[in-house]
């Protein structure tokens, strides 16, 4: 049994580099990129209104009218001080013109323009090239890729972009007990509520499984699924099976398919049966109760799945909460905890809620996040701060350093 730093540091010493593909600018919406994109003009590419008004030339109480300036249009230039065309939002300002005022601060009179309150030179132009020059690199190698991303590399000119490929993700349930949610339970029989679990959260993660299969306890169907699972994914979870069980096959079917297991077990609680091994694919085998799928999948598969995937950010940012109820707990284990963590005077407060252990699903509602004591520790008090971290539906790109 190896402590829950260890199996962390394993796990990502065992995936490789990510490899790369070129995605159109319109799918490459949540990925990481793998070059620099590289602006081919200058931002704006001339000088342009900041806003609906009047392009003005010199110092003037009255300014002669002079033609409308639409956006995308090439206008003529003012010669003359004492001159002024109208402007739109977005148009190129004309030669000549050293300020635009808004259409607010002017008055209109047979074909003169008259200024209530004069901008300075300059004011309410956008100059060529002040956003972006020619040549700049707008993005970095390892940036996400979010809608302002996707925006800023279309402006630069990118319509096709390098980015690192996502590792491809299969689950594979098991149980002779198992049925579908769609069934009504018969004598020893429960729902399969970690397949739709496990594959909601990938996909509200960005890695929507390429297949969710599940088998009944016996080696040759479990493994014709795990093989199916491999021919679709570089990557297999499985959930159940891999205790010390007499029906528990995962492992006996694995180490026949030649993976190697790197971990058994972890010093934690739930989740203690937690494995991990490499082989023709990378196979993490979790826990069979519900609670134990969530801790796993929140602190060691997508941090997994975020590495592999090119992300700079794919370790949790630890926070600080006040208990409001005392923990109790036995050493040698670290335990981690479901909470409702929300703000009080500044300071975050940790909710925990009442539960029968590691299959008790109905004490996640309404959680947040994981806290957690360490193997060493013996509890904590009421009004004692501990560690935690959010749950990653709950703070979106904020949860991770």
């Amino acid at each position: 049994m190896i402590s829950v730093g260890e199996a962390f540091r394993t796990i990502l010493d065992s995936i490789s580099d990510p490899e790369t593909e070129t995605l159109k600018l319109e799918n490459c919406y949540g990925r990481i990129l793998a070059e620099d994109v590289v602006s081919d003009i200058a931002m704006p590419p001339f000088d342009r209104s900041a806003m609906d008004g009047f392009a003005l030339r010199g110092v003037s109480d009255l300014y002669e009218l002079l033609p409308e300036i639409p956006a995308g249009s090439e206008p003529a230039s003012i010669d003359k001080d004492g001159q002024a065309a109208p402007i739109m939002t977005g148009a190129p300002v004309p030669r000549g013109a050293d300020r635009v005022v808004m259409v607010e601060a002017t008055e209109t009179e047979a074909g003169m323009v008259r200024v209530k309150t004069l901008p300075k030179i300059g004011e309410n132009i956008c100059f060529m090239a002040e956003d972006i020059e020619k040549g700049q690199t707008v993005l970095e190698k390892g940036t996400l890729l979010t809608p302002a991303e996707v925006g800023i590399a279309s402006m630069a000119g990118s319509c096709i972009l390098r980015v690192f490929k996502r590792p491809s993700v299969s689950i594979v349930t098991t149980g002779s007990e198992v049925i579908s949610p769609s069934e009504v339970p018969g004598p020893g029989q429960v729902r399969n509520a970690n397949a739709p679990l496990m594959e909601s959260f990938l996909s509200m993660n960005g890695f929507p499984p390429s297949a969710v299969l599940h088998s009944i306890d016996d080696p040759s169907c479990l493994r014709k699924t795990v093989l199916d699972a491999a021919e679709v994914s570089d990557i297999i979870i499985t959930a159940g099976g891999i205790s010390m069980g007499t029906r528990d096959y995962i492992p006996e079917v694995f180490m026949d398919l030649g993976y190697r297991f790197k971990f058994r077990s972890v010093a934690q609680k739930p989740g203690k049966p937690l494995s991990f091994a490499s082989g023709r694919r990378l196979m993490f085998g979790l826990p069979g109760n519900p609670v134990s799928v969530l801790v796993a999948l929140e602190s060691y598969v997508l941090p997994a799945l975020r590495y592999a995937s090119g992300h700079k950010n794919y370790r949790r940012v630890p926070l600080s909460g006040i208990l409001t109820t005392p923990l109790v707990k036995k050493a040698g284990r670290q335990y981690f905890y479901r909470c409702r963590a929300f703000r009080e005077g500044g300071n975050w407060k940790l909710s925990v809620p009442e539960t029968s252990g590691s299959g008790d699903l109905m004490s996640t509602a309404s959680t947040n996040c994981l806290a957690w004591l360490s193997a060493e520790s013996t509890g904590a008090a009421k009004g004692q701060p501990v560690p935690f971290t959010l749950m990653s539906w709950a703070g979106g790109e904020s949860v991770w350093e």
